[in-house]
């Protein structure tokens, strides 16, 4: 049986949010029934414990999210969540009171407005973050992936988000970057500063970057988008390399068909078969 480190389930491509740095899909709005969510965490039992609610869209918009969370308490699995933190002031109970939820990632770049919103915005935001410290176990990652070089160099707003972070989390020492180099910054044993240079989400319109390299697709990771077809990696947002339908095809099918090992062997051994695969430059962060 093929295991994977991760499995991202996108539940909703639906956002309440039109961020700069996020492509609209292409797709039609599509939210996964309860049905349709189970039938998922039925066909990859085995194969994974962590489940990642993220692809595109906000998880915390899907009409039935708490029952979503009952449901992977049921199967066992441990849930990460990925968020713009908007609707923390209605879910951030309900996160922190399942068991389930491994770690809680919010997107701060994603709120857009600045001034008194965004104070009332992080307000929200660091008072789940706050509580969960106090009565969790979950990691929470506080995403800033809106820095314009590698070197993060801090903008204004930025550099006031951060000093906010502190002060609102009564932090014993200032926020410092003492690795320029890393992407993660730890602020607590259960808080990290997620630093990340804006991206765009690879295309088949894009240019060629190259035809060898290799990433975590299909070897630690795959994804499973609203409509139930199963693609390589978080990053394939629009289905451009579906290998099936977990709603229609057994899981372990997919994942070991012809087109899959071919896509798998061809990343350990350092080529780049698929043609969005060749056009996307996000996997040098991490590979």
């Amino acid at each position: 049986m093929k295991k994977f480190k991760r499995i991202f389930i996108e539940i909703s491509n639906v956002c309440n949010l039109k961020c700069s740095f996020c492509s609209p899909t292409r797709r039609e709005p599509k939210v996964m029934s309860l049905d349709e969510f189970e039938t998922v965490l039925e066909r990859i039992e085995g194969h994974c414990e962590n489940i990642y609610l993220h692809v595109k869209g906000e998880p915390l918009l899907h009409p039935n999210f708490e029952d979503i969370l009952v449901l992977c308490h049921s199967y066992h699995k441990k849930v990460n969540i990925t968020t713009n933190g908007t609707l923390l002031e209605r879910h951030g109970q309900t996160i922190l009171r399942n068991s389930s939820v491994r770690s809680l990632s919010i997107s701060l770049q994603s709120f857009e407005q600045d001034g008194a919103a965004y104070k009332k915005y992080l307000d929200a935001v660091l008072k789940v973050v706050k509580q969960g410290l106090k009565e969790t176990n979950i990691l929470f990652g506080l995403r800033l992936w809106n820095y314009q070089d590698a070197g993060f160099n801090a903008n204004g707003k930025q550099e006031k988000t951060l000093d906010y972070i502190e002060s609102y989390l009564g932090l014993s020492e200032p926020i410092t970057v003492t690795e320029p180099k890393s992407n993660k910054l730890k602020l607590t044993h259960k808080v990290y500063i997620s630093r990340g240079v804006e991206f765009d989400w690879p295309s088949l319109t894009h240019d060629l970057v190259a035809t060898k390299g290799t990433c975590y697709g299909l070897r630690r990771q795959i994804a499973i988008l609203s409509t139930g077809e199963v693609v390589p990696c978080c990053l394939d947002a629009e289905g451009v390399i579906s290998l099936g339908n977990i709603l229609e095809l057994d899981f372990e099918s997919i994942v070991t068909s012809k087109k899959a090992i071919a896509i798998r062997t061809g990343l350990e051994n350092n080529k780049l078969l698929e043609p969005l695969c060749q056009r996307c430059d996000y996997r040098d962060r991490f590979v």
